[in-house]
């Protein structure tokens, strides 16, 4: 029996097209999110530490130099993608972990740890910004 190996690009092309689409959509609602709930939990953390629900699957507080509030909106086994407010505008880490950031692209920033984990983090509006770390 022969084996057509006609369907391989395609196969490959659509498993690309996938994860450029999933990539994009964890952006695009973190930066949804943002718009929506941004300026009231903002205002909430800042007045009284208060967190409301919003939809974020976890929220964690991360002091520093420059501290975090961080809401993770998507986990899964390879990874997690959300948002974080940055009182200082500064942007972190995920996790806010003392990591250098190396800036990618005008608002864009990437960070590297040991073995293949890694991250991107990329201002939203303001204070905020949008993280995307993969383990």
């Amino acid at each position: 029996m022969r084996k057509s190996w006609k369907w391989v690009p395609l196969t490959l092309t659509l498993l690309l097209l996938a994860a450029l689409w999933l990539r994009g959509g964890s952006e695009r609602r973190a930066e949804r999110f943002v718009r929506q709930h941004g300026a009231e939990i903002a205002e909430s953390w800042r007045r009284d530490g208060a967190i409301p629900e919003r939809g974020q699957r976890y929220v964690n507080e991360w002091p520093g130099e420059h501290p975090m509030l961080e809401l993770i909106l998507s986990a899964g086994p390879g990874g997690y993608s959300g948002c974080y407010y940055s009182p200082d505008g500064v942007p972190l880490a995920f996790q806010n972990t003392d990591l250098p950031l190396e800036e990618t692209a005008p608002g864009r920033w990437a960070w590297q740890a040991q073995g293949d984990n890694h991250g991107e983090t990329w201002r939203i509006e303001g204070n905020w910004f949008g993280f995307q770390a993969s383990f």
